[in-house]
């Protein structure tokens, strides 16, 4: 699901064109904020209903990659949101991909089928999404999504997503703008995941309980630059069970050193 709204993404910042400059300094952010105040908002009385909320942010400057940026940003706020919906019901509804009030009025109306199909779905549903800078350079800037939601069942879900972007085009990097070589890459975060998780080198990890494709360590789907080095975070479920919870590893600069782009990184 990320990797389609990153293709997304890369569409339709795509199509502007304009004079670059390159930014210096953190960069001005304006927060927003956004609550569902619909007709069918969670009733504490009746306990039905559905609250959504999202704090966001965009840039202050007038400039081409924070234009780019900023437009990356809506999208992610209302993906953040229908990601948690039935993938045909979205198709259906292909611009609630693009606005936030009409993801949120998406996701109310998913509730009311539910409910109406089911009968009481044990409360209302809950989805609280915030984004926040994680790490700035003159160069990059690398955004945090946390979305916390609960749609019935057993217990909530969150996720986290890391977005990289060049600060100067606004383009969304991937893993292969920031590493060199990512197939040294995967020993070195494993080596890394082992120590984190006190787990011996020669130990099987499918063994251990842990989630692996074809019986092979993998990168998660979300990587990020922290003040410290790459960050790598596996969210509930993508290599282990839901109680382990998620498993977040750091590689420090240093030892990424010859790894790194240095177009990206100085």
């Amino acid at each position: 699901m990320k990797y389609f709204v990153i293709v997304l993404i890369s569409i339709l910042i795509g199509v502007f064109s304009a004079c670059r400059t390159t930014p210096s300094g953190p960069p001005s952010l304006e927060r927003k904020q956004y609550t569902f105040t619909g007709s069918n908002r969670c009733d504490t009385t009746t306990n039905t209903g559905v609250n959504v909320s999202v704090s966001y942010f965009l840039l202050k400057a007038d400039t081409e990659g924070a234009r780019k940026i900023g437009d990356s940003l809506r999208i992610l706020t209302a993906n953040s949101i229908v990601n948690w919906l039935d993938s045909a019901t979205v198709a259906a509804h292909p611009d609630t991909r693009t606005d936030l009030t009409k993801a949120a009025n998406l996701f109310a109306t998913d509730y009311e089928s539910m409910r109406k199909d089911m009968g009481n779905l044990g409360g209302c549903w809950e989805l609280k999404t915030t984004a926040d800078t994680l790490y700035t350079n003159p160069k990059t800037l690398t955004v945090k999504f946390e979305t916390y939601a609960y749609t019935g069942g057993a217990h909530p879900n969150t996720n986290l997503s890391y977005y990289t972007f060049d600060r100067e085009t606004g383009r969304l990097l991937t893993l292969g703008d920031i590493i060199t070589d990512t197939t040294n890459l995967v020993s070195m975060v494993e080596k890394a995941f082992r120590k984190q998780q006190a787990i011996q080198p020669n130990t099987n990890l499918e063994e251990e309980g842990y989630f692996l494709r074809d019986g092979q360590f993998f990168l998660p789907a979300n990587v990020g630059m922290s003040q410290e080095g790459l960050v790598f975070y596996y969210n509930p479920y993508e290599i282990a069970a839901y109680v382990v919870g998620p498993i977040q590893v750091t590689v420090p600069y240093t030892q990424l050193n010859t790894l790194l782009n240095k177009e990206v990184i100085d």
